[in-house]
This record gives structure tokens, sequence and C-alpha cells, in this order.
């Protein structure tokens, strides 16, 4: 086997492909414009009542008494809001983004449907609304679901494979940024209190409440993120090592149904994350593509070779 081979493959979308890769690209952008709102919102309110609590610090006046019980208010309502309306209208959302990428990934990679986990697809005339909306760069979107070059259904594994480990490496990093921003922020917090000189009670009420909403968002986006990180990680590891397993009887009708049998347990695992959590922020997944992009390049490189040493026939490669 050659290293110079590439080790993806173009597979050409059909026009149904197209318009699920392109819906799917725009339910995902409005979950990640709905959780934007969400952490905009919080952090607007955060920064408005440490605000309100400084000036009042330096120039008690009636205003600023007023500015902070009307922050504080406004914090708890956010903070109801959020628990009661918001949460259930991004969890919608992320719902149908997550079933738009159910829906073209087992089409790509030729899974059936699991009706029991997911239920229905999305209908057809949502998918066409959906698509029609879509304004980025087709070619983008389609150079993301390049297929690894191995014989199926050892493609559709290593595709799954660098799914659950691309995704959860962004996930991880994402979770850990959040965290740090919330330490940092509760830190500051905590250290204005200290040099004002409040009491516990005034911390509470003028910088607690108002940064509620900041601090649930923050702490369920950690937890959330971590806990998917850690899923994909022992499903990825799990899948990487019986594929390995399994190469040197590739052949043997039974091995192949168990390994598509695999794939499909491995695509629930997919969807499952997926619907959990919204995306990171598109600027933040940006920020280290190149990188991620050619760490997972290589990855793929080294799953052909090590197949390849597993026994899998270098005919097939």
């Amino acid at each position: 086997m050659s290293d110079r081979r590439s080790v993806v493959r173009q597979r050409q979308l059909d026009a149904t492909l197209c318009h699920h890769l392109r819906a799917m690209s725009v339910s995902h952008a409005r979950v990640q414009r709905l959780a934007a709102l969400r952490i905009g919102v919080s952090v607007a309110l955060a920064g408005t009542g440490l605000l309100a609590v400084l000036a009042g610090s330096l120039n008690a006046t009636a205003f600023t008494r007023s500015l902070s019980i009307t922050v504080t208010v406004a914090g708890a309502l956010w903070a109801l809001l959020y628990s009661l309306g918001l949460a259930s209208w991004a969890h919608r959302e992320l719902l149908r983004a997550a079933l738009l990428q159910e829906t073209f990934e087992v089409r790509l990679f030729h899974l059936g449907w699991n009706h029991v986990l997911a239920g229905d697809e999305v209908p057809a005339e949502d998918v066409h609304k959906l698509s029609s909306r879509f304004r980025g760069s087709e070619d983008s979107l389609r150079v993301s679901y390049a297929m690894p070059s191995l014989p199926s259904p050892f493609d559709v594994l290593a595709r799954q494979q660098q799914n659950l480990a691309w995704g959860g490496r962004v996930r991880r990093r994402y979770a850990r940024a959040v965290l740090a921003g919330l330490l940092a922020w509760t830190a500051f917090g905590l250290l204005s209190a200290l040099l004002r000189g409040s009491t516990m009670v005034d911390f509470l009420v003028q910088w607690c409440v108002p940064s509620l909403g900041l601090l649930m968002l923050g702490w369920d986006t950690f937890r959330e993120q971590r806990g998917i990180y850690a899923d994909r990680r022992r499903v990825a590891r799990w899948s990487r090592a019986r594929c390995l397993q399994a190469a040197a009887s590739s052949q043997d009708p039974a091995t192949r149904q168990e390994l598509w049998l695999m794939a499909r347990q491995v695509q629930d695992q997919l969807f499952l994350t997926r619907r959990r959590a919204p995306r990171v922020p598109s600027w933040f997944f940006r920020r280290y593509y190149l990188q991620d992009s050619s760490d997972f390049t290589a990855g793929l490189a080294a799953m052909r070779r090590a197949l390849a040493d597993a026994g899998l026939p270098r005919r097939r490669l």
C-alpha cells in the first residue's frame, strides 16, 4: 500500500442528499443563533448587574439603587424564562437539526433508519423550505463529508470514528473554555465583593441573581459538552478496536454483517449526542479548524495503515 494515495474519496451526492445537507446546515445555524441569543442576554444582564453594583458603591444615588433593583429583578425573570421557555424552544430546534443530520448520514452511509430511537424523519416539505434558505458555499459542505478511501463497511466506520473523535475534541475544548469563563467571572465577582466589603446577602442579591442566567447556562453547557465528549471517546475507541479485530476476516459474510450492525449502533450514538447540546459556535470551530483537519487527516492515514497491518487485504485498499 502506498502512503501517497489519498486517504479520502469524493462521493457524489444526489439531489435529495444535497437538499438534506443544505437544510441541516440551516437548521444547525438556527440552533447556534438561538444559543448565541441566550448567551448574549445572560452576559448583558450579568455585566449590567456588576456595573450597577460598582456604580452604587462609588456614588449611591436613587438612580443607581433603582438600576440595581431593576437588574436584579430582570436577572431573576431571565433565569425563570430560560428554565421554563427558552430551554424547550432550543431543544425542539436542536432535535430537528439532529434529525436532519441523521437523515443525511444514514442515506450517505446506506444505513437503515432507526424508528425506535429517532422517530419519524423531518417532512420533505420542511426539508425543502430549509434548504431554500441556505446561502453558504455548497463545496465546503461537501468537502466535510468526503469518505475515507477504504472498502465498505470500513469506510463508513472510519468516517463515523472521525465524526466522533473530531466532534468530541471540539466539544471538550469548548467545555473547558466555558468553565474557565465561569470560574473567572465568579472569581471577579467575589473579589469585587471583598473589596467593597459587601455582606453575603448583598453579594447574593446584587451579583449572583443578575448573573444567575449566565451561571445556569454556562454550567449546563459545560456539563453537556463534557458528557458528550466522554461518550464519543468511548464509542470511537470501541469501534476502532473492533475494526482492527475484524480486518483479517473482512471477506466473511458474518463479519461484514456484524460490522454493518455496529455501524448502525455507532450512528445511534452520534444521533444521541447531537440532540443533547448544540454545536459549538462557528467562530470557535473555525479558530482551530486547520490544525484539527490536519490531525484527523493524519489519523485516517494511520487507520488505513493499521487496518492493512491487521490483515485487511491490501488489494482492497
